[in-house]
């Protein structure tokens, strides 16, 4: 994957699975993601709504976006998105909760049509790099 195929991959994503947003209730789309400096950390990865459309740089993830933080493309090691995600909200009107789809089937179509590798599950795509 080099920085091209890293940019298509996040337009597509935005395209076909709408705006993201740090807050799950929030969001359209969701995903978990990690880099090799963090696998070398902890192992830890991070959640969140995919990046916008105007947040996707080409050398990486914007500053101060859904991410909350800029990401080098070239640092990503593994980003993960779920057929479905469950969100859930509190307010004065009280708990909300409910689960949302996301087709990543148009977004592997779409990936395999730009020849961008990657895996496609039951339950995720993938992009690994590790």
């Amino acid at each position: 994957m080099d920085s091209k195929d890293w940019k298509s991959f996040f337009l597509v994503c935005a395209e076909i699975l709408g705006r993201g947003n740090s807050v799950a209730a929030q969001s359209d789309s969701w995903c978990s993601w990690t880099t090799f400096a963090r696998l070398n950390e902890d192992a830890g990865y991070w959640i969140s709504g995919l990046p916008k459309q105007e947040e996707i740089a080409d050398a990486g993830i914007a500053d101060g976006g859904t991410w909350g933080q800029p990401f080098r493309y070239s640092d990503l090691a593994h980003v993960l998105i779920p057929r479905n995600f469950y969100w859930e909200s509190i307010s004065e009107n009280g708990f909300k909760s409910g689960v949302r789809k996301q087709d990543i089937d148009a977004v592997a179509l779409r990936l395999q049509e730009l020849k961008i590798n990657h895996r496609l599950t039951d339950l995720v795509l993938e992009i690994k790099l590790y």
